[in-house]
């Protein structure tokens, strides 16, 4: 009896500070869908879900329910149109020999993209002004080489329009990332990209800092005036 008058009494805080009971959020054994575009407003969880009350006796069933509901049960529906949509295209006992991990980069690309120096030098190509010894080039080189992940993801972004590489990473990059010397520029001028073709026109900066500054503000420009 005395643990039941614990559980009972037992209150759940906000990021504010205040306290409340679970009864006080007046949750049932249903699930309300977060749109109307699912097509229903209610499902219960269990017969007779609509009256039947979470308290801290029962509320882990009720997560378990909603846990289920949300990654099981309530879409396995759309997960069979979806294996059957994907077995029509590609036979996914075929698939069977590669890992989860390769499967992800063979259908999403490299979702943390990497590269070497040596990448870089080799699978990129400076143009128009630039040469792979162009001091210009050079310093832009060692910038890529500093980034972190966040920030090549950010780079693919603006110079590819995509923020992932293919499996294989820049060496299987179609067209090949194309850096041209950006005429007309000042080191207050920002590089600028064709994102259809890859293409990166980069002005040539008086140091590899005011190139890092430039390019790591570009890169998290949203709008279209850079293209």
């Amino acid at each position: 009896m005395e643990k039941t008058r614990k559980l009972d009494e037992l209150k759940v805080a906000t990021v504010s500070g205040e306290e409340f009971s679970l009864q006080d959020l007046c949750l049932s054994f249903t699930f309300n869908p977060s749109s109307t575009v699912y097509g229903y407003e209610e499902v219960e969880l269990v017969p007779g879900g609509a009256e039947t009350m979470v308290d801290i006796h029962n509320v882990e069933e009720y997560i378990q329910l909603v846990t289920d509901f949300c990654m099981h049960s309530g879409i396995q529906s759309q997960l069979d149109a979806f294996t059957d949509g994907f077995n029509s295209v590609f036979p996914m006992e075929k698939l069977h020999s590669f890992s989860p991990s390769e499967l992800v980069v063979m259908l999403c690309g490299e979702q943390c993209p990497q590269w070497t120096r040596e990448d870089i030098m080799q699978y990129t190509e400076p143009k128009l002004g630039f040469t792979k010894d162009s001091p210009g080039f050079l310093k832009l080189v060692n910038v890529l080489v500093d980034m972190n992940a966040d920030e090549r993801k950010a780079f693919l972004q603006f110079t590819t329009g995509c923020s992932s590489l293919p499996p294989g990473g820049l060496a299987n990059l179609h067209p090949r990332l194309t850096i041209v010397k950006k005429s007309d520029s000042t080191d207050c001028t920002y590089p600028s990209v064709n994102t259809c073709v890859h293409y990166l026109k980069l002005p040539d900066y008086s140091s590899e800092e005011v190139l890092r500054q430039r390019l790591s503000h570009a890169t998290i420009e949203k709008g279209f005036h850079l293209n």
